[in-house]
C-alpha cells in the first residue's frame, strides 16, 4: 500500500517513548453498532488513487523488477465475511466494516497467513476535521513501523504500541492531501479477538493525538508486495 510503504520507507525519526496519562475507561460500547453497511474494496476510489501512486513509484529503476512482475489479488466477500488471496507487488486494501465508523467495540474471527512479503490484518479508518488515517494493528507479517513512537497501553488482554506519522501529498480519502496516520501495533498477534476501539481513540487523545469526525472504519487485510491469504467474520 501507498499508506503503509511510507511507514516502511520514511525517514522519520523514530523517537523514544514518552509517558503519558493513561486513558481514563470508557464504557465498551457508547453506542450501538448495526450490521455491517460498507465494502472497500479494489474498486474504491481511494485504492484506485494508491494503486496509481504505488505504480508510479515502481516505474523508478528500483522498481522495474516488480512492477513489471505484476500479481493477482482474488476478493470475495458475502454478508459480514470476506476472503482474499493476493500474491501482488501492487498496493490494496480490502475489508467489510462501517461507514460511518462508531466508537462500539468490533470483533473479527478468522484466518490471517503471509506466505511472503509484507501484509497487516488491522482495524482501519479515516476521520475528517482533521483528516486522519488510522489503524489498529492485529496481526502482521514483515512489517517494520516507522515514525515517532509514542507510548503503549493495555486493551482486551494485550499491549499496543502507539505510533504517530506523517503522509505528504498522498492518497486519501479527500483527494491528494498531507495527513497525520495514527497506529496501535498489538505485541502478541492475534486473527481473532474483540478491539474495544474506543480505548484506542482514548489512548491517541492523551499523547494529543485528536480525531474529527468518523468516516469508513473496517476490518481490513492490506499488503504491499506480498503473497497470502485471509478470511474475516466481522461482528460487534
Amino acid at each position: 500500500m501507498v499508506a503503509f510503504s511510507s511507514l516502511l520507507l520514511g525517514l522519520g525519526a523514530i523517537a523514544g517513548t514518552f509517558a503519558a496519562p493513561a486513558p481514563e475507561p470508557l464504557p465498551e460500547h457508547v453506542e450501538q453498532r448495526g450490521p455491517s453497511n460498507f465494502i472497500l474494496s479494489d474498486d474504491h476510489p481511494l485504492m484506485i488513487a494508491r494503486r496509481n501512486a504505488s505504480l508510479e513509484a515502481r516505474s523508478t529503476p528500483s522498481y522495474v523488477q516488480n512492477y513489471q512482475t505484476g500479481g493477482t489479488v482474488g476478493f470475495t466477500h458475502s454478508g459480514n465475511s470476506f476472503s482474499v488471496n493476493f500474491n501482488t507487488q501492487e498496493d490494496f486494501v480490502v475489508g467489510i466494516g462501517w461507514n460511518p465508523g462508531s466508537t462500539s467495540a468490533i470483533t473479527h474471527s478468522g484466518s490471517f497467513s503471509v506466505t511472503s512479503g509484507l501484509a497487516t490484518l488491522s482495524i482501519y479508518g479515516w476521520t475528517t476535521s482533521p483528516l486522519v488515517e488510522y489503524y489498529v494493528i492485529e496481526d502482521s507479517k514483515g512489517f517494520s513501523q516507522t515514525g515517532t513512537k509514542k507510548g503503549s497501553f493495555t486493551s482486551d488482554g494485550g499491549s499496543y504500541t502507539v505510533w504517530e506519522a506523517v503522509r505528504t501529498n498522498a492518497p486519501s480519502i479527500s483527494g491528494t492531501q498531507t495527513f497525520n496516520q495514527y497506529i496501535s501495533i498489538r505485541d502478541s498477534p492475534r486473527a481473532s479477538g474483540t478491539v474495544t476501539i474506543a480505548n484506542h481513540f482514548a489512548a491517541w487523545k492523551s499523547y494529543g493525538m485528536n480525531l474529527g469526525t468518523l468516516n469508513l472504519q473496517v476490518v481490513a487485510v492490506e499488503t504491499w508486495n506480498g503473497a497470502g491469504s485471509a478470511q474475516q467474520t466481522v461482528s460487534n
